[in-house]
């Protein structure tokens, strides 16, 4: 397993959930006329259940396809030596429940 991959394969992952959980405190707070703050708080415990909840479903299409993340995390040399892609990974339920608690533990923080 590649430390390096699994990381940058996680961090995509809970920067895109916590951009999802931005956006959706602005429109909240916009339609609500509440904080930002509140509206954030919300939103993360939002995203992070629906992160949850994607855990258990898991990626069937990662099992036929090499990934662009995959493909982003070792650069040139994934076109030349396909062997360089780690084979033991963490499955992808295991990293939407990482997300997943770092997203709830915002909302905590923030609440």
């Amino acid at each position: 397993m590649s430390i390096v991959y699994e990381s940058i394969r996680f961090l995509i992952r809970l920067a895109v959930g916590v951009v999802v959980a931005i956006v959706l405190a602005v429109v909240w707070a916009l339609a609500r006329g509440g904080g930002f703050v509140d509206a954030l708080s919300i939103a993360c415990f939002v995203v992070g259940g629906l992160t949850l909840m994607l855990a258990a479903a898991g990626s069937p299409s990662r099992r036929d396809s090499i990934s662009w993340t995959q493909k982003w995390a070792f650069g040139d040399a994934f076109a030349a030596n396909r062997t360089s892609v780690p084979d033991t990974r963490l499955s992808t339920g295991a990293v939407f429940v990482g997300v997943a608690i770092c997203l709830i533990a915002l909302g905590f923080v923030l609440a």
